[in-house]
């Protein structure tokens, strides 16, 4: 999954030079993520695994680092595969 969202990443102007060689932990606002490329962000990783992002996700500290997504990625593809048995 983190390579899914270092290529979605890859396309951003913002943090796209960097998203390759960030480690998964690093602070994606540092590296140059502002609010409007956090939202296209989102819409990319929504459309790209099938799911969509619940209010109580969208917060700085979701979009905080590779790993973070990660973990609420996880999270959402569980509940998708849940409920869809």
């Amino acid at each position: 999954m983190q390579q899914e969202i270092r290529a979605v990443l890859a396309d951003l102007p913002k943090v796209g030079d960097v998203a390759g060689t960030l480690p998964e932990d690093a602070d994606l606002w540092s590296a140059g993520m502002d609010s409007l490329t956090s939202v296209q962000l989102m819409l990319r990783l929504e459309d790209h695994f099938g799911v969509e992002f619940p209010d109580e996700a969208l917060t700085r500290d979701t979009f905080g680092s590779i790993r973070s997504l990660c973990g609420v990625l996880g999270g959402l593809l569980v509940e998708r595969k849940a409920g869809a048995s």
